[in-house]
Formats: structure tokens, sequence, C-alpha cells
């Protein structure tokens, strides 16, 4: 493992600053400043490279175990050959010109990349900004400006953010703990970042701005244990066609889809934001307040309009807003103005004094029924903001009862909202950021409760599989219709109604007399996606005639109709009894994710409602039953009139059976299974279609 010595880059014994120090404006010089000022205690080596190597310099580097590299890219490798013969641990470059402007940085970078494997290197960067660690007042960075202590850690492949971010946190206040620059992301990447923090004391939240990623499935692995014990909040980029682009080009990373991402993210129990606001909204919430042990919330206000406001804000949330308890109700009526409203929302009035905001909330937070309290206050003539505030500050914290403040205002409420963020009261400028932050907190509450995934692994003849999905692309037959795809889901042993090709109508009622049952009739045609679309489907046919007449009726149909489409013939497939509901199943190789598994209803108007869920293989069996509970068409279909109640264990074992069966094979890019039948009695994949790629070694 190349990130086995992550613990050097944020608590070394002593560091090695290796570059040019020559002038006053070099990277060299801003490290070691940056060290030096904030009081770093360990030894700090100065390794003043300009031309050769400096050998009486290296020299000093016995016992150091981390080295930050800011050299030209070419004089790099040498350097990190140097430093790992000093038996040095962990190195950061700072250095640009790698992968990110492609060509010959791209060669250098994979270099890098390959030593440190043979030399097991802690690597970060290159074209990175260094790391920060607050606990052990270290500065190893190129940022002079950073926030506070606190127990908030932070990473980003890009410098430009980092700056911004750290900027923008020390304007509001919010403390950190680490903070590291992930820059190329050579060797240390996201998911190594992300499981060193998961194991930090001095970390409670993590956030990360996320461009492009190197390997999103481990990733996603590792972020769904990590989810379940610190909440890691992620602003991500690149999710449209052009900032892919961008990406790419920012620092040599390919991306995974936009639908890929987004899936990744959610089933790794990741909160995902959109805007740099929504981040600090968020991290502020779970760096300073516990999480509430349930949905229901208080809304206590000195002015009914904002009440309202706040109230209207919850539509679509899964918060709610209980009734009061009698003794709370009786509580606010002995300690608040005559004219005050004691229902909740609680309208205390401006005429309420500092001590009598502070009791309202204590006693509504002390109702058995409310798990958490938003306090909105609009400022107006007698309204005592900077001690309200104190008394707000002082309030005894409650076990499972969060609290957040909305100063209604600006400039006006500077100062007070500062005062209160700076004594762990998150403090907003609308009550629908701040109920956005609340909402957050309860979905959280929710994703840590749930059970661990529990993947399943369905029977299969592997060895079967294989050598049906080689001798297809050994005749470079890749991609695969129908019956076609017969022998893999024998293999799998998933069920499928017999079917045959028939070209012609003769063979299509010898085939139907074979089968001995009622058959359908569906045009064979690789150019035509959706066949009820252009008529393609004849149903229930049970007599010879009736075959007979059928296929000539179906194939002269849809020539007229898509003359440009190649049509074999039709498919000759047994009726499956019942009144089954079709579904379809889709999967698509993501570059960085991998298999990505869509489920939905079968036919056109699927798309046309996008009513559809997504997961990313493995599919575990939460996974499955969860994806038919999104689904709200499906919902409907099983509660309607005169079906039977569908053999949802059945489906499970298809959708199982699909993530397995792609994880199986890599040379899978696509599988379609449309549709799948379901009825009482179990689940049919009555269409298929696959696309192939070659492996190679």
């Amino acid at each position: 493992m190349r990130d086995v010595y992550l613990h050097a880059l944020f608590s070394p014994n002593a560091i090695a600053v290796v570059g040019s120090f020559d002038s006053a404006g070099a990277t060299a010089r801003v490290i070691l400043s940056n060290l030096e000022g904030w009081g770093y205690q360990g030894r700090i080596v100065a390794v003043n490279w300009t031309g050769q190597p400096p050998s009486q310099d290296l020299q000093e580097m016995e016992g150091v175990d981390l080295a930050v590299v800011c050299l030209a890219p070419e004089l790099v490798l040498d350097a990190l050959e140097m430093i790992a013969d000093k038996g040095v641990k962990a190195v950061i470059v700072t250095s640009a010109g790698f992968r990110e402007i492609g060509g010959r940085g791209y060669y250098l970078e994979e270099s890098i990349i390959h030593l440190a494997e043979r030399r097991n290197l802690t690597l970060l960067g290159p074209n990175c900004l260094g790391v920060a660690s607050w606990d052990d007042r270290l500065n190893a960075s190129l940022i002079s400006r950073l926030p506070g202590q606190g127990n908030i850690a932070f990473f980003s492949p890009s410098g430009s953010m980092c700056n911004a971010i750290l900027d923008w946190a020390a304007s509001e206040e919010i403390g950190f703990s680490k903070f590291a620059s992930l820059g190329n992301r050579a060797v240390i990447d996201e998911a190594s970042m992300l499981q060193f923090l998961a194991e930090d004391p001095q970390t409670h939240v993590i956030i990360g701005y996320l461009e492009g990623m190197n390997n999103g499935r481990r990733f996603a692995r590792i972020s769904q244990t990590i989810t379940r014990e610190k909440p890691v909040i992620m602003l991500q980029a690149g999710m449209t066609e052009h900032g892919q682009k961008a990406i790419s080009s920012h620092v040599g990373a390919l991306t995974g889809s936009e639908r890929a991402y987004q899936t990744a993210l959610k089933q790794a129990g990741i909160i995902q934001v959109d805007n740099l606001s929504t981040l600090f909204d968020l991290a502020r919430m779970f760096g300073t307040q516990p999480l509430p042990k349930g949905p229901n919330l208080a809304i206590v206000t000195n002015s009914g309009g904002a009440g309202i406001l706040a109230a209207d804000g919850m539509a679509g949330t899964s918060l709610n807003l209980p009734r009061l308890g009698r003794e709370t109700i009786a509580r606010l009526s002995e300690i608040l103005p005559r004219h005050a409203q004691t229902c909740n929302p609680v309208d205390i009035g401006m005429e309420a004094t500092p001590v009598q905001y502070a009791q309202a909330v204590e006693d509504v937070l002390k109702d058995r029924q409310i798990h958490m309290a938003l306090v909105v206050i609009a400022p107006g003539l007698g309204v005592d903001l900077p001690a309200i505030v104190r008394e707000l500050v002082a309030l005894p914290k409650i076990d499972g009862q969060a609290i957040a403040v909305c100063l209604i205002g600006q400039e006006g409420v500077l100062e007070e909202k500062r005062f209160l963020q700076s004594h762990g009261l998150p403090c907003y400028s609308n009550p629908k950021a701040a109920l956005g932050s609340l909402e957050a907190m309860i979905r959280y509450a929710q994703w840590k409760t749930k059970s661990y995934p529990v993947e399943v692994c369905y029977r299969r003849d592997k060895a079967k599989a294989e050598r049906f999905l080689q001798d297809c692309l050994e005749v470079g037959k890749t991609e695969l219709f129908g019956f076609e795809v017969q022998p893999l889901l024998m293999a799998y042993e998933l069920q499928f109604p017999r079917t045959e090709l028939a070209r012609t109508s003769k063979s299509a009622v010898k085939i139907a007399k074979r089968l001995a049952c009622s058959v359908a009739l569906k045009i064979a045609s690789p150019h035509i996606e959706y066949k009820s679309d252009v008529g393609g489907v004849e149903v229930n046919l049970q007599t010879s005639e009736e075959v007979r007449h059928g296929f000539v009726q179906l194939t002269s149909r849809v020539q007229r109709l898509r003359s440009e489409a190649f049509l074999s013939g039709c498919l000759v497939q047994e009726m499956i009894l019942g009144k089954p509901t079709e579904v379809c199943i889709r999967v698509q190789r993501d570059p960085k994710f991998g298999p990505l598994i869509r489920f939905g209803l079968s036919g056109s108007q699927a798309e046309i409602f996008q009513d559809y869920s997504l997961r990313l293989a493995p599919l575990s069996l939460e996974d499955a039953s969860g994806m038919m509970r999104e689904l709200k068409v499906f919902s409907l279909l099983k509660r309607e009139r005169g079906r039977d109640a569908l053999d949802l264990r059945a489906l499970e074992d298809v959708l199982l059976t699909v993530s397995q069966m792609t994880l199986d094979f890599p040379e899978i890019y696509a599988l379609e299974f449309d549709p799948v039948l379901v009825t009482s009695r179990g689940a049919w994949v009555a269409g298929a279609r696959m696309s192939l790629f070659p492996q190679y070694e």
C-alpha cells in the first residue's frame, strides 16, 4: 500500500523542504515560512536544490519522515530517488507540469507513480498546495491564511478551490482539524484521504470538493463504511459534459457519468451539495449540533410572518411541525407576554425580553414530542439582539436536541451572527437554509440506523458463462439479441420463456406446435428498441392459422413503418400465464464506477415519465428491494385491481443476479433485460440485449 504512511503527512517528526530558496517568492521559501510561522515543533531541514543535488544538505535528512518537494518537474524523479534512499516515508510534490499538461508531463507522472510503488512512498500531489494539521501546529502548505482550529477536515484536488474554501471558512469562523490539497492524485486520492480522516480523533466532520475520480469504485466502497461513523459532505463538480472536459484539462483525470457519480455518492451515504454556501451551512450544523433523534421541529420566533415563512419552508422535507404538549403550552403561557402565541410555531412577540427568548427555546426542547428547534429572530424596535444571542448561547445543551438560529438581515446582524457561530450555534440568514441543514441532519441520522448491506452471491456456472462469452468474442460477435443471450441466462439459472427464431411463417407454425402452448410473436430486429411502438408484438396466438397470419401481418406492418430496419424474422415465444407486469433492467458500465444498474417499467412510457431507480454493482438485498420501492408507478401496479400479488422475491433475484453477472465479466459493456415478466409465480426474462468488448491483458 502506497498510502500506508499517511500519518507522516500530518504528524511528521521531522520535515525536509527541498527546492530553491534564492528568491523571496520561491515556493520552497513560502513553505518554510509557513512551517516556522505556525510554530511547528519538529526538526526542519532546508535542502537548497538549485542545480546539482546538494549532497551536504541531503546528508542532514536522516530521520526525516516527510519531504516537501518544490522543484522543476524534470528534477522531481531524481529527487524522489535520493529522498527514498534517506528513508523518508511520505512526500508532498507541489510542482506543476505533469499529467495536467499532457504529453511529456503525463509520462513524468507515470514515472513517479512507479517509483512510489517500487520504493513504498506515500506521495501527495503533484501539482498540489500541501497539507495542514491544526493539532500538530503544522502548515506544510502554500497557503498562509488559514481558518482557526475546529473539528472539520477538508480535502480537494483543486488548488484554487482550496484557497477559496479556506478563505471563506476563515471569514465564517469555521474551524478545521486537517486540510489536504490532493493535486493530480497520482498516489494519494480521495479514497485514501477519506480512510485516514475516518480514524482521525480530531475530525468529526469530513468535507471535500470532488472533480473526477481516479478510483470511483474504491471511493464508494470505503465511503459506505465511513459515513456510518462520520458525516461526509461533498461539493461535486464536473456533472455536465462541459464540466467533464474542463476537469480532464485541469488535472488530467477521466470522469464518470453524472448519473454514476450521484448514484455512487447516494449509495455510500455521502451528503451531496452543489454550492459553497450549502457546503458551509451543513459543515457548521454537523460540526456543532448533535444528531436529532427524530424529525419533529419547534419554531420559536418574534415575528408571525417569519414563523409562517419558516413553516412554509418545511414543505417537501421530512420535518414535522407537531402540536406542543399541554404542559409545554402551560409553561409558555406563564413566562411569555400576554399576547404571545403558544402553539407551534411559537410567536413570542417583539416585546419579549432576552431571558424570555431563551426560556421559550429551553421549554419547547424539553417537550417529549420535539427533537430540534429553529429560532427565527427579526430585528425591530426594542429588540435587544446582543442580549438575546448571549442568552441563547448560555442555554444548556440537551442530548439529541439540535438548535439552529436564523437572524433576518445582513449587515445589521453581522456581529451577532459571528458571536453565535463562534459559540457553537449555527446561524443562517433565511429560514430555508436552516431547514435544509436540519433536513440533512435527519436524513443522515436515518442513514446511520440502516443495517449494513449484505451482498448476495447466487449460484451460477461461471465456467460455462465464460466459455460462451469467449466464443462470442473469438468470432467477433459483440452484439447479441434475444434468444442469442439464452446460454448466459441458463448459466446463471435465470428463467426465460422458451423462445426460437422463425424466419418464415411456416417455421413459426412449426415452432408453435413444438412449444405446445399459446405463443407470442415479436419482431426480431437489432434496429428496433421498443417493439410495441411499431406494433411489433402479437400475443396469445393459439392456432396454427393465427400464428401464420400473425407472422405475415407483423412483418409487413413493421416493414412499412420502419423500412430502414433489418428484419431477421419473428421470435416465437411461449406465453407466460397470468397478468404479468413488464419491467426493464439495464446495465451500463461506467468507466470510473463500474456497472450502473437501472430498474424501471418496460416500454416507451417509462422513458417519458423518467420513473426509474439507479444503483451501482454490487447490489445488496437492501439495494434490490430499495430499487423497487423507489418506483412510484411500480407501487401503484402492485395494488391494481384484479392483479395478483407480484413475486417480488423473484424480481430481487433477477436484479441481484444481473449485478453478479456484470461483476463477474468486465467484457459485458451493456446489458438489457426488457421485458422481464413478473407474476405471482416468478419472473422471466422475455427479452435481452447485450454488448461486449474484448478484455486485453
